[in-house]
């Protein structure tokens, strides 16, 4: 018996410490596997690089996720733009928030837009995700008010929510999500795509595409057309620097910090390798004299 206890401690022992291996080995090879793919992208030239726009939401700060001090983390961490939940009061004030319940204690847009005209705020776009809709009157009026027309887009709108809100309604550019149909894909492919109607139907600025439908041939098409579109669901380093490499310039990536850090790395990258080429090209200059 005590012999058949010593080999079910041994065996246990055996398994934990394998489990324990695993534990430690999984995100040591995963952490390898993107350095590597890291390394491919960055030695690669990145077109149109001082144009990509990084998209966030809003990061959480003591327990929020919607707050002033939330957007501002965003920018710190590296952030071009940052996105906020909207919903409206019983008055119709918009505000920060995912929650209806929590409309009348959340802060609201204006106190936002008071905050991205300091100074080190100036150049942040703001991308407004409607959670819930109202009248789109005090949004339209505070946007001017602060000078944030430019500087404001809609976005949160699906395919059966189409048409709630239009260029009639906001003064506020809106962006609708689009899922790629085969048919688009076909288009794409041998060349007779056209532009969905919905866009000039509701006067939408531009779609939001998920990353997996934003391959190459997608993101050329819509340049080519001069479509505006942002690419969301950027979550892993594949779906952030592809799209990129394709010509995308608004990425949402759900880890700022991260892909921010990436993307200032691939720019220096590229600027090591220009001065290294201007450097050579000198360099053979005079030894060609």
């Amino acid at each position: 018996m005590k012999n058949k206890k010593r080999r079910v401690l041994i065996i246990c022992s055996v398994v934990l410490a394998i489990a324990v291996a695993v534990g430690i080995a999984v995100p040591l090879i995963i952490n390898a596997r993107e350095k590597s793919l890291i390394r491919k992208y960055t030695a690669q030239d990145l077109p149109n690089v001082d144009n990509v726009i990084l998209l966030s939401h809003c990061s959480e700060v003591d327990g929020k996720t919607n707050s002033v001090a939330g957007v501002k983390e965003a920018v710190r961490l590296g952030a071009d733009a940052v996105s906020v939940d909207l919903c409206f009061r019983k008055d119709g004030t918009p505000v920060i928030t995912d929650k209806y319940e929590e409309s009348e204690t959340a802060a609201t847009l204006e106190e936002l837009y008071v905050a991205m005209n300091a100074d080190d705020y100036k150049d942040i776009i703001i991308y407004l995700n409607i959670v819930q809709l109202s009248e789109m009157n005090k949004l339209n009026s505070i946007t001017i008010k602060h000078n944030m027309v430019g500087r404001t887009f809609i976005t949160g709108i699906d395919e059966a929510h189409y048409g709630m809100i239009t260029a009639e309604s906001t003064i506020v550019p809106f962006l609708l999500k689009y899922e790629l149909t085969d048919a688009d894909k076909d288009a794409i492919a041998n060349g007779s795509f056209s532009v969905p109607a919905f866009i000039s139907q509701y006067g939408a600025s531009g779609i939001e595409i998920d990353s997996a439908d934003a391959t190459a041939e997608v993101i050329k098409t819509f340049n080519d057309f001069g479509i505006p579109f942002i690419v969301s669901g950027v979550d892993s380093v594949e779906n952030f620097c592809e799209p990129l490499l394709s010509g995308a310039a608004t990425v949402y990536v759900e880890d700022i910090e991260k892909y921010s850090d990436i993307l200032k790395d691939w720019t220096v990258a590229m600027q090591e390798r220009h001065n290294s080429s201007v450097e050579q090209s000198l360099a053979d200059l005079k030894n060609n004299k």
